[in-house]
């Protein structure tokens, strides 16, 4: 039979039942091995008769038969294999089979007599974890099968688990599972009749379906599957099972899976008409026993008896058969009306008994195969009489077979079973255990002599031969047809019994005075087995170890004698009367643990290819871990004060191995003496509780101790120190002195009232505990607010200091008290009122010109009376443009703090700021100081790659090494005159052509289209001052020429860039023609001598007073300059201007323009506007005076524009330095 599909009692569902429980991470404990009955005494070789009977044929079963099985599930390989730690070996559990109901269905078209068997089971198991709860397991088991009357053949089978998990009082329904397995054609556990020796196969088509729910498991889907399973009676003998020696007849058949392998076996009890043990073995680790307990039959109201001519006949001839129908005291019953059935060929006829209860029929053996196919017969088929009034059956097989005799006598080397007493222990052999044994053994031998005639045969002898040579006859009665007598032999292998395979032979009738014996061929056989020894058990002795730690059995040390590798199986006490097994093929038993201490047992038992075993055990010694404790206070406080109440926990504590989770360790407070001699108590009056509350009466460390003991009695001490405080100060007051005399207020709070200056008594006075009152430390804070760092600090009682305030306005006064312990009497206020006096200023000289970006640095002279110097405020305002602070005058923010300044600017012209000080009561002093700034030459420099490059290579030049002031740098334009010799927008300056600009920080890259020296001037321009400097370079011809230049993409230029060079090139001559004829009239002196770089006329009357509000955000760029501010009156005299506003924006002219296109060339042109129209110097005013409506401020900033506009011929000789 297949693994997955057991009939007989139908244990698919036990196994699926495991499976359930494997999911579920589900153990529970082990049962114990019943004793074997039997030892064999020492003995020679010798033989004796043993009775002879019929054939061992199927039974004939009653509504309502019972069987009742001990249920036995070992799972501890399993759970082991899977990575389960459990503390689970087996499950148990009564199974209860009774037959419900005999009745028709339609199997393979056939209308079929079957029974309804029903099975039920409650397995369980207490004490099991789920889920790291502890609870009881119940497993309801329910099975229904129909089974076929004519052989047992399995048609159908339904199995309902349903798996539950009690937790204290609450169940938890683990799930349900229903499995419906329907067999086509019907699967033959058995083929009766029975016969050492027989084997048969089933094929066929399993088809499987599922139902049910569960959260712990996923219910499979249905499956349609091709099965074959193989089957052999291997075995006759006495199982030992509970039921007792009516069972000692029995036959062991054995199951193999489609590889071969055995799966299972079982031993059918003729006496019971059922199994007396199931035993199911699955590769995974999974063991399954079920051995019959007690047989209930049902009482027969007449018992069926269907008897054939011959128990064996041909193909397609007439065959007789009778119904012999008695009563349960054995008389005939006659006028019995009945159904006689031959279903394999679909056959059945309704007869009636006779006067001597017997009713004859004559019928057609027909050629109907077997499903299940033997190595001996043509088919076997089942004969019924079926009453079905009272539902009560009588069965028969029939063999059919092509050929058959009349009487052939052969003994059954295959069909020998051999039952072995060694050590005590009684084993019955089979092809799962083997044929083999070891000096020392006692054997005994069942020989059968098998009857393959249809007639009955005379008795006869069997002469023996045993491995020593030695001969023994022994008489065999008459066997019936198809019978089998038996023939026992014993044997005490000999101690010097040499390793190897031994050989019993047999031979029936061996004096040949047998008469008909048909073939005598067939007289003579042998049984062979293989004697070897023991092999030997070694196991080495761990150390001791303490709980919850890992221990490996090393037993690879174990030999098999006789040559083969041995398998070495642990069985682990892993707690008291419970046991895990494990199996391990290279003997070597990794990470076993247990949870307390004590002495354990671990057994091993080494199998070697022969199933022969040597067992030993040691006793591994494991140590009790000690418990833990941490003790906490109430609210994690770690100090509090004296007198007051604090609960102590020992809640944070355990033992890692107790076998007492609820309570695994029991408490003892120890608490410290009082210094008068009291002990403290816990005020609960209870000592051995996980909490203590105490009230500790003295301040210091007050120590709390607890021990906890465990199971095992092992003690652990924890301790707590808490830190106890004393009572603070309280009651603190705090008066004023001027001298002898209290000063005094009415208001409330009373204000005291003082001069800068004015030296006071401060006196404070608490109240505190006796022993701490020449301890106290006074804390002052004079002026709390205002300088919070003013602090004076005295001991004692009481505390006096004097103290003055330089500050006028009104003053906090902060006093606190500490005692020893730091507790504070919290802080007490008074307040005093302090008169000022205002701070000077001395005026400032006229200062030096100094350059853009370069320091200058001045220091203020100020004086105030003595109290308020400290505390002055002294400030420098650069920047009358900006009200910083927001308060309405753009001239008192505090840009630098301090006398001295040192500052710098970045744009030329007249600056003035601000020196003032102003103490803490806001009284002020200021002076005024005027600055020239003048604008800084930039420096130009450059640092050239090449001297010498090649047509359409490009050339690079760095300009890093330009210097000019700071703030200049970022807005310096770089102009660049590709040939200082040829003037390119025709100006008449061959050396001012604009070729390209860059920006800073950014090289010239350039590629030229011509050969020959280059001579190269970059202009480095800032606002209003620029320095140039010359560069000359060689360049070759290339032999590539202009298209090969292009497309070689010399020196990294990309073609693109280069065009866009050649474009910029013409648009350079175009700029140059558009600017010269955009001048109109205007000649070449006239460009030179400082025109506009744009028409525009000169403004002739005052610019509105728009133009010197600030440029919006986002407006485009503008053209600024600063101009120097005005003279006006201030409010301390004469002092010089500031800047109000911004520049005038100078639109661009609305005219042409051309945008050129360079490498990298910047788009912040201010700069370049700067250059253009910036200026340094005051223009000349007309000898007739400012133009109507202007002021100086006015003509500072537009004044040159009107002079060019106005007058042919300019009023000042200063010209605009335009060489870029």
């Amino acid at each position: 039979m297949g693994r997955e599909n057991v009939d007989g009692f139908r244990l698919n569902s036990a196994i699926l039942l495991v499976l359930l429980l494997l999911a579920s991470n589900l153990t529970i404990l082990p049962q114990n091995s019943s004793e074997l009955e039997e030892q064999l005494g020492p003995s020679s070789f010798s033989v004796t008769s043993k009775a002879s009977g019929g054939d061992v044929d199927v039974p004939s079963w009653r509504v309502n038969d019972l069987w009742t099985y001990d249920g036995y599930m070992d799972v501890a390989a399993l759970l082991a294999n899977n990575g389960v730690s459990s503390n689970i070996q087996t499950i148990t559990g009564d199974l209860d089979m009774w037959v419900e109901d005999i009745l028709y269905m339609t199997v393979e078209n056939q209308s079929t007599l079957v029974y309804k068997v029903r099975s039920h089971a409650l397995f369980e198991a207490n004490n099991v974890n789920l889920d790291g709860n502890n609870g009881d397991l119940e497993v309801d088991y329910d099975q229904t099968d129909f089974i076929r009357v004519s052989d047992l053949a399995t048609i159908e089978m339904t199995m309902d688990i349903d798996v539950t998990f009690q937790v204290f009082i609450f169940n938890v329904d683990i799930g349900q599972m229903i499995i419906t397995n329907e067999y086509s054609p019907p699967r033959e556990q058995y083929d009766f009749p029975l016969k050492v020796g027989e084997t048969w196969t089933n094929s066929y088509t399993n088809t499987v379906t599922w139902a049910g729910q569960s959260d712990y498991f996923a219910i499979p889907d249905d499956t349609v599957n091709q099965a074959t399973s193989g089957h052999a009676v291997v075995a006759y003998g006495n199982p030992n099972v509970p039921y007792g020696s009516g069972c000692a007849g029995s036959y062991n058949v054995t199951s193999y899976d489609s590889n071969g392998t055995p799966d299972g076996f079982q031993w059918y009890c003729p006496a019971v008409g059922n199994d007396a043990w199931r035993h199911i073995a699955i590769e995974m680790g999974l063991e399954i026993d079920f051995k019959l307990k007690t047989h209930t039959p049902q009482t027969r109201q007449v018992n069926l008896d269907v008897e054939l001519e011959s128990p064996a006949w041909i193909l397609d001839v007439p065959l007789g058969a009778w119904v012999n129908v008695t009563n349960p005291a054995g008389l005939a019953v006659s006028g019995q009306a009945l159904e006689w059935r031959y279903e394999a060929s679909s056959v059945s006829h309704s007869l009636t008994t006779a006067a001597n209860g017997s009713a004859f029929i004559e019928f057609n053996t027909g050629n109907a195969t077997d499903p299940s196919p033997t190595n001996f017969d043509w088919a076997s088929h089942g004969i019924i009489a079926w009453v079905s009034a009272s539902k009560q059956v009588g069965v028969d097989t029939f063999t059919l077979d092509d050929s058959i005799v009349t009487l052939d006598y052969r003994p059954n080397g295959q069909g020998v079973s051999v039952e072995r007493t060694r050590d005590g222990t009684v084993v019955i052999l089979n092809p799962m255990v083997g044929y083999n044994a070891v000096p020392g053994d006692s054997l005994i031998f069942s020989i059968p002599v098998e009857n393959l005639g249809i007639l009955v045969g005379p008795a006869t002898e069997l002469l023996v031969t045993g491995p020593d040579g030695t001969t023994s006859r022994s008489s065999v009665s008459a066997i019936p047809g198809l019978g089998t007598g038996w023939v026992q032999a014993s044997w005490n292998v000999p101690s010097n019994q040499a390793i190897g395979v031994v050989t019993i032979s047999f031979e029936v009738d061996p004096d040949g005075v047998m008469a008909g014996d048909q073939n005598q061929s067939n007289d003579i056989d042998t049984f062979d087995m293989f004697i070897g020894t023991l092999p030997n058990a070694d196991l080495i002795q761990p150390p001791a170890t303490k709980t919850l730690a890992n221990i490996h059995f090393d037993a690879r040390n174990s030999a098999d004698l006789d040559g083969g590798i041995p398998v070495c199986t642990f069985v682990v006490e892993t707690s008291i009367a419970t046991n895990e097994t494990f199996e391990e093929e290279d003997c070597l038993l990794e990470n076993m643990s247990w949870s307390d201490d004590g002495i354990y047992r671990v057994w091993l038992t080494v199998t070697d290819d022969e199933n022969d075993q040597d067992s030993t055990f040691v006793d591994i010694e494991i140590l009790n871990r000690a418990p833990w404790v941490n003790i906490s206070a109430q609210y994690s406080v770690l100090s509090i004060p004296v007198e007051s109440s604090v609960l102590f926990f020992a809640t944070d504590s355990g033992d890692l191995d107790t076998l007492n989770n609820e309570a695994p360790v029991d408490f003892l407070w120890q608490l410290p003496t009082r210094s008068d001699g009291e002990a403290y108590e816990c005020e609960s009056g209870v000592q051995v509780s996980p909490t203590c509350e105490v009230t500790p009466m003295e301040e210091g460390i007050f120590t709390v101790q607890v021990m906890v003991q465990d199971d095992d009695g092992a003690v652990t001490t924890g301790d707590f120190n808490l830190v106890v405080t004393n009572i603070g100060p309280s009651d603190a007051t705090m008066t004023m002195w001027d001298g002898d005399v209290e000063m005094t207020d009415d208001r409330i709070p009373a204000i005291w009232q003082v001069n800068e200056d004015q030296v006071v008594t401060l006196k404070g006075t608490v109240h505190d505990s006796l022993n701490d009152m020449d301890s106290l430390s006074w804390g002052w804070q004079p002026d709390r607010d205002i300088d919070p760092n003013w602090y004076v600090e005295t001991i004692g009682e009481t505390s006096n200091i004097n103290v003055s305030w330089t500050e006028a306005g009104t003053h906090v006064i902060a006093m606190e008290v500490l005692d020893d312990d730091g507790e504070s009497s919290n802080v007490v206020n008074g307040w005093v009122q302090v008169k000022n006096l205002p701070p000077e200023v001395r005026q400032f000289d006229n200062q030096m010109p100094v350059g853009e970006d370069r320091e200058f640095s001045l220091t203020g002279v100020f004086n105030d009376t003595a109290s308020d110097v400290e505390s002055l405020v002294v400030c420098w305002d650069v920047d009358f443009e900006i009200d910083f602070d927001e308060n309405g005058d753009a001239q008192d923010d505090c840009d630098y703090v301090g006398a001295s300044i040192t500052h710098h600017w970045s744009l030329s012209g007249n600056k003035t700021i601000r020196f003032h000080v102003t103490d803490n009561d806001g009284d002020s002093a200021f002076a005024l100081v005027n600055i020239t700034v003048v604008n800084l030459r930039p420096q130009a420099a450059v640092s050239v790659e090449k001297d010498s490059i090649l047509v359409g290579e490009e050339w690079v030049v760095w300009t890093n090494d330009t210097t000019d002031s700071e703030s200049d740098m970022d807005q310096l334009i770089y102009s660049w005159d590709l040939d200082i010799f040829v003037d390119a927008d025709d100006d008449g300056d061959p050396t001012n052509d604009l070729d390209m600009i860059t920006a800073n920080g950014e090289p010239l890259r350039y590629a030229f289209a011509s050969a020959g020296v280059k001579n190269i001037r970059l202009t480095v321009s800032d606002e209003s001052a620029s320095s140039s400097v010359d560069i000359e370079v060689t360049v070759e011809p290339d032999p590539v020429g202009v298209l090969g230049w292009i497309d070689s993409n010399t020196a990294g230029v990309s073609n693109v860039v280069v065009l866009l060079g050649l474009v910029l090139v013409a648009l350079l001559v175009i700029l140059g023609i558009s600017m010269a004829r955009k001048k109109g009239g205007r000649s070449e002196d006239d460009w030179l001598s400082g025109g506009p770089l744009y028409d525009e006329t000169s403004p002739t009357t005052a610019p509105p007073t728009y133009a010197f509000e600030p440029v919006p955000e986002g407006s485009p760029p503008t053209l600024m300059q600063e101009s120097p501010p005005t003279v006006g009156d201030g409010n301390i005299g004469t002092q010089g201007g500031q800047l109000l506003a911004p520049e005038p924006v100078l639109e661009d002219p609305p005219t042409e323009t051309v945008q050129v296109l360079v490498p990298a060339l910047s788009t912040d042109i201010s700069a370049m506007d700067d250059i253009l129209l910036g200026y340094t110097q005051t223009p000349p005013v007309p000898a007739t005076g400012l133009p109507v409506g202007w002021d100086m401020e006015q003509w500072n900033h537009y004044g040159a524009q009107w002079l060019i506009d106005n007058e042919s011929t300019p009023t000042s000789t200063d010209t605009l330095d335009l060489d870029i």
